[in-house]
């Protein structure tokens, strides 16, 4: 693997959790937030622990939360501290609602099953397990707490109730886990080109704008790289697809090898690359690609092959991170390379 430019950023390394439908889950949190609060202001028996003031404190709390977590989610996007702090905040919330529950069988303990599932569906199974340990957990201290400020043991069937409760929770795990699995495989099919194993053009778009916004924000150096394999159509008449085939496969692990995790690469249509490295200039892509046209050489002559590859490089520029643009600018790059017989450029 490269050794190519600094340490990266952890931004390029965290793993960023997909939200779903995220305009649906502020529909819910809020309407949630606000049957409950409806449920507790025109109660007939005052709200336990808290006044009906410090009630309506915690649920204008609640939404001004969430409006500053929409805002920079449509900002910055999600992440893994984001996300967890919205599910907790979820969580206490209900807990909160559960406490001043006037009533020896509080309803609101289905706010907090609510809660749990829905971040777990929205966000995924390590994100569920998070929220339904400390879904039952709370829930179990919240009902413990309720029953001592009611001064009485909840009655026979809330313990019915509770280990339903806690049964579909663990079920609803069980099934998320499945969907988990089912959605990650339908992603790697997806995103990957079934030849070579690494990303498609569709997946490669996707990453790249991510990246290019990342830029904006961070001003982190990208180098992007179109590679096109040299003379590989009379590969493909003098022997065979199949021997095309196979010619696109060890390019494609020679060029995997010397990037890093953080770096992308993915076949762009037919016999072209197209690499993003991460973190590097120009003059530390050099050497690496020349190591990889190296390499694909010496393989192609010991095989009889008559095929090589050019490279067209080219960095984003501040305030011109357009994806289209930037394509242009290496394409551009790329059909230079090709007129002077393979050189880097």
């Amino acid at each position: 693997m490269s050794e190519v430019g600094n340490s990266i950023p952890a931004s390029f390394v965290e793993i960023v959790p997909e939200i779903y439908m995220p305009r649906l889950q502020l529909f819910v949190r809020y309407f949630l937030v606000t049957i409950t609060g409806a449920y507790l202001n025109y109660s007939p028996i005052p709200p336990l622990l808290l006044t009906l003031t410090q009630v309506n404190l915690i649920i204008v709390s609640y939404y001004v939360f969430h409006i500053f977590w929409w805002w920079y989610y449509q900002k910055y996007g999600a992440n893994i501290t984001l996300i967890r702090l919205g599910a907790w905040v979820d969580t206490a919330a209900a807990a909160t609602a559960m406490w001043c529950d006037p009533f020896i069988m509080p309803p609101t303990i289905l706010v907090i099953m609510i809660a749990s599932l829905g971040n777990g569906i929205q966000h995924g199974l390590r994100i569920f397990i998070e929220c339904m340990i400390g879904a039952l957990i709370v829930g179990i201290v919240a009902l413990v707490i309720h029953s001592m400020l009611l001064g009485s043991w909840p009655p026979y069937n809330l313990y019915f109730l509770m280990f339903l409760i806690v049964f579909a929770v663990l079920y609803a795990y069980f099934l998320i886990q499945r969907l988990e699995l089912i959605k990650l495989e339908t992603i790697r099919i997806s995103e990957h080109d079934s030849l070579t194993g690494i990303l498609n053009r569709r997946a490669f778009l996707r990453k790249a704008e991510y990246l290019l916004s990342l830029n904006d924000r961070t001003r982190i150096p990208l180098v992007f790289i179109y590679a096109d394999l040299d003379n590989f159509k009379a590969v493909n008449d003098q022997f065979g697809h199949d021997m095309g085939d196979k010619v696109l496969r060890y390019f494609s692990e020679i060029a995997k090898s010397r990037l890093r995790k953080t770096d992308i690469i993915a076949r762009y249509g037919g016999d072209e690359f197209i690499m993003v490295l991460t973190n590097s200039s120009l003059a530390d892509a050099k050497p690496i690609l020349q190591r990889i046209q190296s390499e694909f050489k010496d393989w192609a002559k010991k095989s009889g092959l008559p095929v090589g590859v050019s490279f067209g490089m080219g960095t984003s520029r501040e305030g011109e991170n357009n994806i289209d643009d930037v394509l242009r600018q290496v394409d551009t790059a790329l059909y230079d390379a090709k007129r002077k017989n393979g050189y880097i450029r």
